[in-house]
Parts: structure tokens; C-alpha cells; sequence
């Protein structure tokens, strides 16, 4: 009986660690988009209420499946509208620069 025990306590344990692990990946993802949504806000030269309406927008992306790609896209049209040149390499650069600024701050946090 006592192995039985010590499976599914072992199992719950696994439940918790993805649980934690997915929360992380989220709230990591979540600060990238943030940051990298702030960055294009003063690229674009939004004024203070415009920066945050855009910003906030972008930020409800990341609660959508395959929300990353949205806002990707939506950069991207928003930098093509308003003539700011930057690739899609560029941007996905910054992505990359970005998670690993938010990874290090909500990993410190967490720790």
C-alpha cells in the first residue's frame, strides 16, 4: 500500500511542477510581449494615452491561442502604416532579447 501511496503523491507532485512551470513560461511571455509592446510604442512616438491603449491591446494578445503571432503581425502592419522600417528578422530578434530580459526578472522573483 505504502508504494501505492508514494505513486500518486510522486504524480502530484509532477501536476504541481507543470502547473508551476506553465504559469512561469506564461508570466515570462507575458512580460517579453510588455516590453517588446513599450518599445514600439516610443519607435511609433505614440503620445502617453496612446502608449497605453496600444500597449494594453498588445498585452491581451498574449491571453489568445497563438497570441505571440498576432501581435507580431500587428507590429508589423503598425510599423509598415506608419513608415518605421524593421524587419520581421529584427523584430523577431527583439523578441528573443526581450524573453530573455523577462525570463531573468520573473525567474529573480520567483526564486
Amino acid at each position: 500500500m505504502t508504494s501505492i501511496m508514494s505513486f500518486e503523491d510522486r504524480g502530484r507532485s509532477f501536476e504541481t511542477k507543470y502547473a508551476l512551470d506553465q504559469e512561469i513560461a506564461f508570466k515570462i511571455k507575458a512580460k517579453a510581449t510588455h516590453y517588446v509592446a513599450q518599445w514600439a510604442a516610443e519607435r511609433l512616438g505614440l503620445d502617453e494615452h496612446q502608449s497605453a491603449k496600444f500597449i494594453s491591446d498588445l498585452d491581451s494578445l498574449v491571453l489568445v491561442d497563438k497570441g505571440q503571432t498576432l501581435v507580431k503581425e500587428r507590429l508589423l502592419a503598425n510599423f509598415a502604416e506608419n513608415k518605421v522600417d524593421i524587419s520581421e528578422n529584427a523584430l523577431e530578434r527583439l523578441f528573443l532579447l526581450k524573453h530573455q530580459q523577462a525570463a531573468k526578472l520573473v525567474l529573480k522573483a520567483s526564486a
